[in-house]
């Protein structure tokens, strides 16, 4: 028993290898090359690579079940072609996300631990969103994460919550539009508005949805009856936080409703531990109990109606002002 245990813990140490090859064969553009069988020679050259090095990163990928192998040839499959730029379901960017900056901040999780701040911060000097902003292309890659994530995560959310008896739903901190992409589609009639940083809207290209840019640290435009908060609170502490939710009330109009869609782990099976772990690396934050978030809500003045289940994590938390 002993013996097993010590071979299971030396596998455990390694398990983040398998991850980073994929990680690495995601941002060498290797499985769009792979669409179409290749030899390691004839990859090597296409993408001007070490082929001794590139030959044991196929391998490893044909190991891990990432690659299909015939003779001396690879090619994609049906769980690689998800990692290709151009899949409809493609988690590429997904896949992207938690290899540079997120390892980084947890390789020094007990700064977090030992000091109760962003082990990120410390690292980089900047709170997370900060370097977000000044690095357009980490910025967009992240946002396309977050649009991959979205699609699966709000697909019914336009069958939970009926959002035609709105004129108009604004998303506030909505990123490329994922959530109102969904809900157009059901509401062909409604007034969508995504609200962010001009320079993240300015990459939307959504039809028949209006852009604002700006920052729900600010001001939030008097534009609509109704607001959703999409996976925002839970990347701000409580003072941030409740910022945020102090505009969005003073936004809105009286009886208008704030939908906030979040992981709350008081709501679901699943232990969220290491996600809280990864949110106080990261921005310093953690994941709320639903009482906490309403909490929050109602100290800016909302008033907490009614709750409603979305999917197996997201719970959707319903106020009016």
């Amino acid at each position: 028993m002993e013996k097993f245990m010590r071979y299971s813990l030396k596998s455990f140490f390694t398990e983040h290898w398998k991850y980073m090859a994929v990680s690495t064969a995601c941002k060498l553009n290797l499985f769009e090359s792979l669409l179409v069988a290749k030899t390691a020679e004839q990859l090597a050259m296409e993408l001007s690579l070490n082929e001794e090095k590139l030959l044991l990163l196929l391998n490893a990928l044909h190991s891990a079940d990432f690659l299909e192998k015939t003779s001396d040839f690879y090619k994609v499959n049906s769980l690689s072609e998800i990692l290709t730029e151009n899949n409809p379901e493609s988690l590429k960017y997904a896949c992207l996300n938690w290899s540079s900056e997120h390892l980084i901040a947890w390789q020094n999780l007990d700064f977090s631990i030992k000091t109760g701040k962003s082990s990120f911060e410390e690292i980089y000097n900047k709170p997370f969103f900060d370097f977000l902003n000044d690095n357009p292309e980490k910025l967009h890659a992240y946002h396309k994460a977050m649009y991959q994530y979205a699609k699966d995560d709000y697909k019914r959310l336009s069958d939970v919550i009926d959002f035609s008896k709105h004129k108009s739903v604004m998303d506030v901190g909505g990123g490329y539009g994922a959530v109102l992409e969904n809900i157009k589609k059901k509401n062909p009639n409604l007034d969508c508005i995504l609200f962010d940083l001009p320079k993240v809207i300015d990459k939307v290209a959504i039809p028949n949805i209006k852009k604002i840019g700006g920052s729900f640290f600010d001001k939030i435009p008097n534009e609509t009856e109704s607001i959703i908060l999409s996976r925002v609170l839970h990347d701000w502490n409580d003072k941030k936080a409740s910022i945020i939710l102090k505009n969005c009330f003073e936004a809105l109009p009286n009886n208008g409703k704030l939908y906030v869609i979040e992981n709350c782990s008081d709501k679901i099976k699943i232990d969220l531990s290491l996600l809280s772990l990864n949110m106080s690396a990261m921005c310093e934050s953690y994941e709320r109990t639903s009482i906490q978030y309403i909490s929050l809500c109602e100290n800016v003045g909302f008033q907490f109606e009614s709750e409603k289940k979305l999917n197996e994590l997201q719970t959707i938390l319903i106020f009016k002002k």
